[in-house]
């Protein structure tokens, strides 16, 4: 008997193209998220459009505004700052794991080779989800079940705000050899430096993301 594929729902295919647009700086900061202007906009129903906006709620890629409509997220400079407080110690242990234990991070070197791959006409967004899918594998690679939990609601906030404050990064062909160092350090087995790349790794991305211009 044949293996049934799973049909995308047309709320899953409106979460997935919302957030596409939001990641990719197409939907700006603030700009509302309204049932009647995406219904219309994406030729859906607008029940269909009032779950899919619960769902981007629950990633952090809608946020109340006056009154009862949702809106893209404004992230201050605050947001950066506490996303940063929250993500830096969960990574930090999640290398002390992978080295302490040996783990060969296989995951996170395929991650890396995609991203070294990127094209140069790769968009900005096509970045950022290769950035993403590299540090989800670093810490899937612990094998923690309630880290692989908590930890990638964190990315999609942070791809958010590598989506709205990207021009004060670094450019862009720079990233796969600053993870390629990174990821060297953490297979070398020497836990000091290991940990001390991913923590300047952080700390470069913090103020680059906080840099006033």
């Amino acid at each position: 008997m044949g293996t049934r594929l799973r049909t995308i729902s047309t709320r899953d295919a409106l979460v997935a193209e919302v957030r596409g647009q939001i990641l990719s700086g197409i939907m700006r900061p603030g700009e509302p998220l309204t049932e009647t202007s995406l219904a219309a906009k994406f030729g859906v129903a607008r029940p269909t459009v009032r779950s899919a906006l619960q769902v981007l709620e629950g990633l952090h890629l809608a946020q109340p505004s006056l009154g009862r409509s949702l809106v893209v997220p404004v992230l201050t400079e605050a947001d950066v700052r506490d996303l940063f407080f929250v993500r830096t110690p969960l990574e930090l242990e999640a290398v002390r794991v992978i080295v302490e234990r040996g783990i060969e991070p296989s995951e996170a070197r395929r991650r890396l080779r995609e991203l070294s791959a990127l094209p140069a006409e790769a968009s900005w967004a096509e970045r950022v989800e290769a950035h993403t899918a590299f540090h989800l594998a670093l810490v899937h690679a612990t094998g923690s079940a309630r880290l692989n939990r908590i930890y990638p609601a964190l990315q999609e906030e942070m791809q958010l705000c590598l989506a709205q404050l990207h021009g004060s990064y670094p450019d862009p062909k720079d990233l796969a050899e600053e993870h390629r160092r990174l990821l060297d350090e953490i297979v070398s087995g020497n836990l000091v430096r290991a940990q001390r790349e991913m923590r300047e790794h952080l700390g470069r991305a913090l103020r680059n993301l906080t840099s006033p211009g």
